[in-house]
């Protein structure tokens, strides 16, 4: 019973747990299906939305090319255009060529013709005035020469009167420039002939016993001294304008010292030689620095320092002599010459006058064989 028991419950277990298991086989072939059926659907969604994405493509990539379409058929359009229009341009430029090659062979024939009438009637001329051609040239030549000069000469004169009149005009200007830029006034003269002295007492010891005492005074200075009834007043006379100056301060040297004697009078005489020739000295270099000259040889500016004693007009030759160097030079800047040898050319030109009384001749003369 035992045993059949046993036996009956496994085949009932057995059949029990067929059972079990064909119903869960169920179970899991429904869950399947049903997972199959829902895999299908979505395939099918996802196949409509792709063919629709497909189909939304496909109506961009036709609409692109429709337009790309458009624009090539544009595009081929104008160019068809601009080949009409340059075949047109081509044909008008064949035309024009072709115009002005018949134009050019016109020309061509009209300047030979030209040619041949011209040489037709040189022959002509040639053979009516029975000259050849280089005579007639000649001829022409000639009288076109002939006419050209009269013209030409007249032009030449009528240009040198012009041109004198600008230069004149030009001269006048530089001259008044030179002399606005450099106004000097004249000096009176400087040196004096005249001697005044104290009292009228002095004048009988500048005469002396004898007249020695004025005697001697004139023997070493050269020149006149006269003792007049003028009140208080001696009058030096010369030529030379330094010994005058000499003997006035020779003069005044004795009056000074209150002896009048010979001996005293040659020590005055001696002394006044050397103050004035000091006094010359200066003056000369004073001059050329004032001119602004250097380099002259000494002797030249001891001989023209004695011009401080000269005088030409009422003026000093000297302070002459410095005007007329400045305006040399200002004309000579407004000519484009040189201006320090004019500068020196005009500060020497009377230095003749510093001895003309010495020396015979003009002091232009004197003036140029000293320089």
């Amino acid at each position: 019973m035992a045993v059949l028991a046993l036996m009956f419950g496994s085949v009932l277990g057995y059949l029990a747990r067929q059972t079990i298991a064909k119903q869960q086989a169920g179970t899991i072939e429904a869950k399947l299906e049903r997972l199959v059926n829902s895999a299908k659907q979505e395939a099918k969604e996802i196949v409509l939305k792709a063919k629709d994405k497909a189909n939304e493509i496909l109506e961009e990539i036709k609409k692109e090319e429709k337009d790309r379409q458009g624009q090539i058929r544009h595009i081929e359009t104008r160019l068809e255009r601009k080949e009409s229009a340059l075949d047109q341009k081509t044909a008008e430029l064949g035309r024009k060529m072709e115009e002005l090659q018949n134009k050019a062979q016109k020309i061509k024939k009209i300047e030979e013709e030209v040619a041949a009438i011209r040489e037709s009637e040189l022959q002509k001329l040639e053979s009516i005035a029975q000259l050849s051609r280089e005579e007639a040239q000649k001829e022409i030549l000639a009288i076109v020469e002939k006419d050209a000069k009269e013209n030409v000469l007249e032009r030449i004169k009528k240009l040198e009167k012009e041109g004198f009149s600008e230069l004149e005009k030009k001269a006048r200007e530089i001259m008044v420039l030179a002399m606005q830029r450099y106004a000097a006034s004249q000096a009176a003269e400087t040196s004096s002939s005249i001697v005044s002295i104290p009292s009228d007492e002095l004048k009988g010891r500048i005469i002396g016993k004898e007249g020695r005492n004025i005697k001697t005074l004139e023997k070493l200075t050269g020149v006149e001294i006269i003792v007049d009834e003028t009140p208080e007043t001696i009058i030096v006379s010369g030529f030379d304008p330094t010994r005058r100056q000499i003997a006035k301060i020779a003069i005044e040297k004795l009056i000074a010292d209150g002896r009048i004697q010979p001996a005293k009078i040659e020590e005055a005489v001696e002394s006044a030689k050397q103050e004035i020739g000091k006094k010359i000295q200066e003056a000369g270099e004073a001059a050329c620095f004032e001119a602004g000259i250097v380099g002259l040889d000494p002797r030249l500016i001891k001989i023209f320092g004695r011009l401080i004693f000269r005088t030409s007009y009422g003026q000093n030759v000297l302070l002459h002599s410095l005007e007329v160097a400045y305006l040399s030079a200002a004309i000579a800047g407004e000519l484009g010459a040189n201006i320090e040898l004019a500068k020196k050319a005009g500060f020497l030109h009377d230095i003749g006058k510093a001895v003309d009384h010495q020396i015979e001749g003009s002091h232009v003369e004197i003036g140029k064989m000293i320089l």
